[in-house]
């Protein structure tokens, strides 16, 4: 091997070790801005936080409050399936960042939406069936809230593939009868912002 090989050879392999990852000696924090989300369901096809609008989202966790929802804007046609299809795709990227969250399962979809009567009848794909608990109760508020937010709507019916069902209100009671947004008191839209505002600089 000529000098300048071996001078090649020590000059890739300081290259290679430079480029690798070092183990760490003891744990060390990341910075937020690298900080991933997790377990906080999110499509990337949700739409941007623009529009007249409205599909609800759950509020951030606050130390001592009980869950609240917050609705968020959509630029989307105000009809049933627009707004239940843009609620479906959950937050997007931003609101993710905000800490807003959903109930619903990731793949939930709408099957069809038919008002009559002031009764809107929301007809949704299986995954609704996988929750339980306040979380199934959570899911559907935003369902029953989302809804709510088209004109002529009074009550809301929620089928699963085509199937009547019994849906828990706010209480976790069991009701077969269409929900209204009054069924759920303990889950008042939020009017926080989604996350802190910036205080105000005190005058001296």
């Amino acid at each position: 091997m000529t000098m300048r090989t071996a001078i090649r050879v020590a000059l890739a392999g300081l290259l290679l070790a430079a480029c690798g990852i070092s183990d760490d000696a003891s744990p060390r924090n990341i910075a937020v801005a690298d900080q991933a989300q997790l377990g906080i369901a999110s499509d990337r096809g949700a739409g941007v936080a623009t529009g007249t609008a409205r599909v609800y989202l759950l509020a951030p966790e606050v130390a001592g409050q009980s869950q609240a929802l917050l609705a968020v804007a959509r630029d989307v046609d105000e009809t049933p399936n627009a707004l239940l299809d843009a609620l479906f795709a959950g937050p997007n990227d931003d609101e993710v960042g905000d800490q807003l969250r959903t109930a619903l399962p990731i793949g939930t979809t709408l099957l069809s939406a038919r008002l009559q009567s002031g009764v809107l009848e929301v007809d949704v794909s299986e995954g609704l069936q996988q929750l339980a608990g306040q979380v199934l109760v959570t899911a559907v508020a935003q369902i029953v809230f989302t809804a709510s937010e088209v004109d002529g709507v009074r009550s809301v019916k929620i089928k699963v593939a085509g199937a009547e069902q019994q849906w828990p209100a706010g209480n976790g009671e069991l009701q077969s009868s269409p929900l209204t947004i009054y069924d759920y008191p303990g889950l008042v839209p939020s009017a926080q912002p989604p996350y802190p505002a910036t205080p105000t600089p005190s005058q001296p």
